[in-house]
Order: structure tokens, then sequence, then C-alpha cells
């Protein structure tokens, strides 16, 4: 937790008067923040932020829209209080937030965000899947505000994601596939990269040749340990047995992933077989990260509370969480006022890492997921649990994410 809330950070005094990125001095009705790091924690750390703390995500949010009325860039500007890890993805975080029910005025900005979604990088094959992220997102945004031609053009050119990973990501069967850094990629491998299309990942099932080629590569990436938990670029894997008929599989690796002694390879330049890491990823000690862990400002720890509350983002840009049997008997969540949302394992043992049924307000939820707006209006939220998977809990009302 606290390496979770280390950023970003007020700099507005207290009567809203903050240094704008332009050198200028402005004034919020919100909180103003800096200190940013949207690089890889809008997987996990801001989404967190959004649910644990409302009020003060409200300026965290709209701080980052600001960004883009003086000249936003990837890097902090000269006139910033601080360096900033990065800001790419910022589109994505504002999605995330105005269907979390955030007040982001798009209409102010827009025309930056587009000017931005234009000069991402489509050279690399890593840089085009993450690209067409944002580039789906800012067509979603584009729809809110009833640009229909427009989204329909910045969601045709997010589809061509697909020529990008039949090139690159298709074949698996060519000697690269598992070296790091191969063709020119960031931090990572091709069978890491491979399945960053959380945007439309039942387009992304297609491409692979169908549902059970999904998941036979899917136990082909674990069971040969080719997952890399040091890093963020395939953190959201582990959730995507959610989007097949054996969800369990992703609840027991969420455990795993937290809990267990686990082999962890790819650390730096290494690919396969060199000098494995054998041992729990996440321990309770002050010198707690694994060799060459990337924490990227809280992402890494974020990922482990999500799993602790049982719950984790299904999709950045969608309010919709993927369920897991928490680490916890207990775990509530309080708002100021009277609202809070208490969620409780039935079957509690740390050999049940499988759900059996979850009851939400005292009616049984019939569906691996749980919305933001549940989960915000609080209530009783029981996981019973299980030492055995549940082979039908989590198949029927699935959601997966689509581009329409």
């Amino acid at each position: 937790m606290y390496r979770t809330v280390q950023s970003p950070y007020i700099i507005s005094e207290k009567d809203g008067t903050y240094k704008a990125i332009d050198g200028t001095k402005q004034k919020s009705d919100e909180t103003v923040y800096n200190g940013w790091a949207i690089w890889d924690n809008y997987r996990t750390q801001l989404p967190l932020l959004s649910i644990a703390w409302p009020q003060r995500y409200h300026g965290i949010s709209s701080s980052i829209a600001n960004l883009y009325n003086f000249g936003k860039k990837d890097f902090a500007t000269e006139y910033e209080p601080s360096n900033t890890v990065r800001t790419e993805h910022a589109i994505v975080v504002l999605l995330d937030a105005y269907r979390k029910g955030y007040n982001i005025k798009f209409e102010g900005i827009i025309d930056s965000l587009i000017s931005e979604a234009n000069r991402l990088d489509f050279s690399r094959p890593d840089k085009a899947l993450e690209s067409s992220y944002d580039i789906w997102a800012l067509s979603e945004i584009l729809t809110i505000l009833k640009k229909n031609d427009l989204s329909k053009k910045y969601k045709e050119k997010a589809l061509e994601y697909k020529n990008y990973w039949n090139k690159d990501f298709k074949d698996l069967n060519k000697p690269d596939v598992d070296k790091m850094q191969a063709r020119g990629l960031y931090q990572g491998t091709i069978w890491q990269y491979r399945w960053f299309v959380p945007f439309d990942v039942k387009g992304l099932i297609n491409l692979i040749g169908g549902d059970k080629t999904y998941l036979n590569q899917l136990d082909n990436f674990f069971e040969n340990d080719l997952y890399n938990h040091a890093n963020e670029p395939d953190i959201q894997v582990p959730l995507m047995y959610n989007a097949s008929n054996e969800p369990w599989k992703s609840q027991e690796l969420m455990h795993r992933l937290a809990v267990d002694t686990v082999i962890q390879y790819y650390f730096n330049d290494n690919s396969r077989g060199i000098d494995p890491f054998v041992d729990k990823i996440y321990k309770n000690e002050p010198k707690a990260y694994i060799r060459t862990m990337d924490d990227d400002a809280g992402a890494m720890s974020a990922w482990y509370i999500f799993t602790a509350c049982g719950f984790a983002p299904a999709c950045v840009g969608w309010p919709v969480y993927y369920l897991n049997v928490p680490l916890f008997k207990s775990v509530e969540f309080k708002w100021p006022g009277k609202k809070s949302m208490h969620i409780q394992v039935e079957n509690f043992s740390d050999d049940n890492k499988y759900i059996k049924k979850v009851i939400l307000n005292g009616k049984e939820l019939e569906r691996n997921y749980i919305t933001h707006e549940e989960i915000m209006s609080g209530g009783e939220l029981t996981i019973v649990a299980s030492d055995k998977p549940a082979q039908n809990w989590g198949t029927q009302n699935q959601w997966i994410s689509e581009i329409k």
C-alpha cells in the first residue's frame, strides 16, 4: 500500500492556485496533482486509486486532463515541479475515469487528444499494439462526444492492430519468440507482448484460431514459464482465462503469483534457462521486490492489492473487474460518510483458491465479473471458496472485450 500511494502528489495551494506546465500561475476548483507514472500504472495503480480514494481521484483525473490544455508531452516539461516517469496512455486513463463517473470534460481537450493520437508510434511490434489501445480509447471518446464519423475513422485504425499481430505475433514457430527484446521489442518477448489486445480480446481469440487454440496457447504460456511478473508487458495475461471456458485457471494463477513459489525467467536480457528465480514474488520484508522487478510507481504493488481484495481490472477503459478469491478472509472499503463495501470469503483457507459461488447483497452473482458501479454502491460481497475448480462457474454471462 505504501508503494501504491507514493504518486501522484498535490501541487496546488490551499486557494487552488498552481504552476501550470507552461510556467503560468493558474487556479482550479479541484485539487491539482503532478508526479505521473502513467506509462505502466494505468494498468493497476490508477484504477485502484479510483476505487479506494474517489474524492482524491476527481482531482487526479482532472489534473491528467488538464495537462492537454498546456501542451502535454510524454515526459515532464521544464515548467513542471518534478520529473515524471512517463504520461503515455493518458487517453485510456481518461476514458476509464469518465466511464467510472468522474467529470472529464473532453470537449475542451479533444483536439489535443487527437493530435497526440496522430503522433503515436507504430514502428515496433509492441508499440503497434500499445498505440492501438490508445487509438481505440480515442474512438470511444469520440463516440461519447457524438463525433461518429471521426470515431469510425479511429476505430478502423485501431482494428489495424490485426495486421501487426498477424505479421509478428501469430507464428510461434520462429526461433526468436522467447528472446527478450527480439525484433526491437522494448522490455519483453514476442510471447509476452502477443496478448496485449485488452480492448478486443474477442478479436484476438479469432486471430489466434478460436477458443480451443486460445486456451491451448494460454496453457503453453504458463506451463512453460514464459510469463514474466518482474515487469508489466504481460501482467494482464493471468486474467485472460476469464475469456475461456476455464476461468478457474485465472483464479488459481492470481493466487499462485501473489503468494506461492514460482519460476521466473527473463531478467534484463536473459531469455530461457539462464539463472531462473525460484521463490515467492511478493514478500513481507523490506527488500520485497524480486530481481530487476519494475514497480513503476505502484503498478506491481497495486496488482497485488487488487488480487488480495478479490477483483482486478478486466480492461482499463471499461468499468469492469474480474473476480478471484481474496487473500484475506475479510476486506472492507470505507468511504466518507457511512457507505462501505465489505468483501468476505466463506470457506477461507490457503488451499481454497477457486470460486464456488458469489453473492452480492443477498443475490447470487452468476457471472465472473463485478462492475465499478456495484463496488462503489457498497454493500456485502460474499465469495464462497473451494479447493477444487468449479468447472461451470464463470462460463456463462462472461464479459469479454470487443470492438463493435
